[in-house]
């Protein structure tokens, strides 16, 4: 039977808090610690099923600090060596000095402070005798992964990376930078995974988890689609959304609710109930088929819940009830008609009620508006995936379809001239995201994840903040068939294309360089295949909606151009990091 989760409290004092309350160090005040037994057993419950093939593999472990998570791994897999790379292992010495010292330990406390090397590439462990069974590739791994080494990091809230390459690549904090390198890494068979692909799970701040772990196409940046070139990123635990998050429809995160319920359910994964989200928790509670019946018969909606709809419900209802009046000193349902005079004030309450009411009238009618313009947008994609899947009989039924798909296109092209500006960014916001979505094989990773994320409470973190756990898993992709110059050629679009990820391909192509649309976009075939999510109109390809193949086949394109601009060109003209010096 699974453990019941504690989680239901809501607060909670550990032993762990009271120790770290002699660290003093100001290099050290910003990192956050994990000091939550039960958030740890949870964690490792949702993750023993995939971490079957690590048992007695070696354990990297950066930045351990107060080691409760580092002692819990430990546990599970019983490693064959447990090295802990702490920086300031002074500091936690009550912590790490026991694990270090007890009889039999397996746990080696390594210094890469002073002229030791880099603690992030493998060869530098096997050099100082740390691993020295990593010095040669184990018949026992895989060739798509090395699963005789695991990584275990903590870079919350870590110091940014210092020097002129470093600031230069503009990630927000080190866990991004530290993602950026191991995915890097995992391309050129660098870093941990001289030995092959090597799995790596970093707690990092909630606040930073989105830009690897996008749920909508919004947040779908560079560092998201390194990650997807190489591996595949899944959240285990991270908070709920806040009531602000941009997000997508309801209804389809309610789908990849239902998908993720029956993968759950397949692989007997089991995640506590109150450690759920609001839509999984209701899965649960009234069950799949109840779940998805009502989801299948339910209208589509732009837009969840949000807090506005349940205080404009609420308001309602307590007007039609009585509770406050229209008007200051008239009785309860006081009403317009029977005012007493023009001057007669409104109630706090009757103003909040009108501004709402005026806010959903406004709401509604731009998305009736808006949704006319999606579903002319549906009707172009399915348009062109027919034509592309079905072999008509004669080349006449062909030019048919093909004339009737130009006039929806033109139809759509008018369409949007009509929006606003705030409309047009609405429309290609849900367009993308719907184009994103197809089930098992949605764009966005978030969707392939194997159980929902675990919710920790904020009490179970040293500062009172939560911390998010991404699972980032290696795997084998044709991406690693690019070469070295293909790679950098690529580097080089991914930082010019997203400065402006609303951008269409052709404009962000000419950005990069004057004629490259021209001249590579007839060389990616992906990008006008519907069934690779492409479109016959270009205009209306965007950005952040490019699949990892569409940009290989755009690097391979670049690489075969007679008249492309050289790298030294090209770093002239964007923020350019040489990759041999990052890893």
């Amino acid at each position: 039977m699974p453990r019941m989760s504690t989680a239901v409290k809501q607060t909670a004092t550990y032993p762990l808090s009271q120790a770290l309350r002699h660290i003093k160090r100001s290099s050290l005040a910003d990192r956050n610690h994990i000091i939550s037994p039960e958030l740890c057993d949870d964690t490792i419950q949702r993750l023993a099923h995939s971490l079957k093939d690590y048992a007695g593999c070696d354990v990297i472990d950066i930045n351990p600090g107060v080691s409760l998570w580092s002692s819990k791994i430990h546990q599970l897999l019983k490693p064959r060596r447990h090295i802990l790379v702490e920086p300031h292992a002074d500091a936690y010495d009550q912590s790490l000095r026991p694990l270090v010292d007890a009889e039999g330990s397996k746990y080696t406390l390594a210094d890469f402070k002073h002229g030791h090397g880099n603690g992030w590439s493998l060869r530098n462990y096997v050099a100082n005798g740390l691993l020295p069974e990593q010095a040669q590739r184990h018949g026992s791994s895989s060739p798509d992964r090395n699963t005789t080494l695991l990584v275990i990091a903590n870079m919350s809230r870590q110091p940014r990376p210092s020097g002129p390459n470093r600031t230069s690549m503009r990630s927000t904090c080190d866990s991004h930078f530290k993602a950026l390198e191991h995915a890097r890494a995992l391309a050129m068979g660098s870093g941990f995974h001289t030995n092959g692909p090597v799995r790596m799970l970093m707690w990092l701040s909630d606040n930073e988890k989105t830009t690897l772990v996008p749920r909508s196409i919004f947040h779908r940046k560079r560092l998201s689609i390194y990650c997807e070139l190489f591996g595949h990123v899944e959240e285990v635990v991270g908070d709920v959304l806040g009531p602000h998050a941009i997000r997508r429809e309801a209804t389809l995160e309610m789908q990849s609710c239902i998908l993720a319920a029956e993968r759950m359910e397949r692989h007997q994964i089991y995640v506590p109930t109150d450690r759920l989200d609001s839509l999984p928790k209701r899965l649960r509670v009234e069950g799949l088929q109840a779940v998805k019946e009502s989801s299948e018969s339910s209208s589509s909606a732009i837009h969840g819940e949000r807090d506005w709809h349940k205080e404009l419900n609420d308001l309602r209802r307590r007007f039609e009830d009585g509770t406050y009046s229209q008007f200051l000193g008239g009785p309860p349902g006081y009403d317009l008609k029977r005012r007493p005079g023009k001057t007669a004030a409104l109630t706090p309450e009757y103003k909040e009620f009108r501004r709402l009411q005026r806010t959903e009238t406004n709401q509604r009618n731009k998305k009736s508006k808006v949704d006319e313009v999606l579903m002319t947008d549906a009707e172009v994609r399915a348009k062109h995936l027919a034509i592309a899947t079905i072999e008509p009989i004669n080349t006449e039924e062909r030019d048919r379809q093909s004339e009737e798909l130009n006039r929806l296109i033109t139809k759509y092209r008018k369409q949007l001239d009509s929006l606003s500006e705030k409309e047009l960014k609405q429309v290609h916001f849900f367009a993308d995201d719907r184009a994103a979505w197809s089930g098992e094989s949605s764009l966005l990773q978030w969707d392939h994840r194997s159980a929902e994320p675990i919710i920790p409470r904020a009490d179970e973190f040293h500062h009172a903040k939560p911390l998010a756990l991404l699972d980032f898993q290696p795997r084998r992709t044709t991406a690693h068939n690019l070469t070295g110059v293909q790679q950098q050629y690529l580097d080089a679009m991914l930082l010019t294309f997203f400065t402006a990820p609303g951008n269409s391909v052709v404009n962000a192509l000419d950005t990069l360089a004057p004629g490259a649309a021209h001249a590579l976009l007839p060389n990616a075939p992906s990008l006008r295949d519907p069934r690779k999510r492409g479109r016959r109109d270009l205009d209306q390809l965007r950005v952040r909606a490019l699949t990892p193949l569409m940009l290989q086949e755009l690097a391979i394109a670049f690489d075969s151009w007679l008249f492309k601009p050289s790298l030294g060109e090209m770093s002239r003209t964007i923020p350019w990091v040489d990759r041999s010096e990052d890893i």
